[in-house]
């Protein structure tokens, strides 16, 4: 059986694949948000299994974004709520720019 994945696993890979720090990645994933600041130990905290990001600032990531931080907020959001993205009712279909 596998196991479920955790918001720790996504925090990884996008940081490994991105190759940031924590540093880095709190300020990337606010960097176009206005009165939104994450901070380095929020980041670390959900590196370490401590704490999630907040729901409602997924959404505003997955709205605001178009790249990786887009893809990011949304696996996030699947781990959170399993529940409403893998029965099918919700679905997030948000246009690329282009």
């Amino acid at each position: 059986m596998q196991e479920e994945p955790k918001i720790e696993d996504v925090m990884k890979a996008y940081m490994d694949n991105y190759n940031l720090t924590q540093e880095n990645f709190a300020a990337q994933i606010t960097a176009s948000l206005v009165n939104t600041n994450i901070s380095r130990v929020s980041v670390t905290n959900w590196c370490n299994g401590k704490s999630s990001p907040n729901t409602d600032f997924l959404l505003v990531c997955a709205v605001a974004y178009e790249d990786w931080r887009r893809s990011w907020a949304m696996q996030c959001l699947k781990v959170k709520l399993p529940e409403v993205f893998d029965s099918g009712v919700v679905e997030f279909k948000l246009p690329l720019a282009g």
